[in-house]
């Protein structure tokens, strides 16, 4: 996922890649290819780069263990510049300097961190998903659980006194 900035004219360029996720260096869970539409604009002494990516891959679900597919969708920005003192004007993040001279600037390094960054924390195969039993692990979503009602173990009954209510 390279771009050819060397000769490049001012003004507003648009490119679209298709790279399996292999090439990006994304993990056994991704399948198929990372699609990536970025706009590039030059003005100057500088780059500005506009992405949006999108990468599928297969998870379990943190609930109920089921095997499922999500489509990763993210977008990201960076200005590229030459000289280190435009870097101090803008946001740190979002810049990168880099070499005078350099012919290509490579997506690929960002694109997979804006992939791996826009994995949920929690993976859901859906939001209603209603999980495992934690006594017998029948998965709620398919079968009603049989286990008996919850008894309380009296062995804890003498604290229920102590109690705080904080109203």
């Amino acid at each position: 996922m390279k771009i050819q900035i060397a000769g490049l004219s001012e003004g507003s360029h648009s490119y679209q890649f298709r790279e399996p996720v292999a090439h990006v260096g994304l993990g056994e869970e991704f399948s198929g290819e990372v699609e990536v539409e970025a706009t590039l604009e030059k003005s100057g002494t500088q780059l500005y780069l506009k992405a949006g990516v999108c990468a599928s891959g297969h998870f379990v679900c943190d609930r109920c263990a089921a095997p499922f597919r999500l489509t990763v969708t993210s977008t990201y920005r960076t200005f590229y510049v030459w000289d280190s003192r435009e870097a101090d004007i803008r946001d740190a993040s979002d810049v990168q300097v880099i070499p005078a001279g350099l012919p290509v600037i490579d997506l690929s390094d960002d694109v997979r961190q804006t992939v791996l960054l826009a994995v949920p924390l929690k993976l859901l195969c859906s939001d209603a998903c209603k999980g495992l039993c934690p006594r017998c692990g029948a998965d709620l979503n398919k079968e009603a659980c049989t286990c008996p009602p919850e008894t309380n173990d009296g062995r804890w009954e003498s604290l229920r006194g102590f109690q705080v209510d904080n109203d």
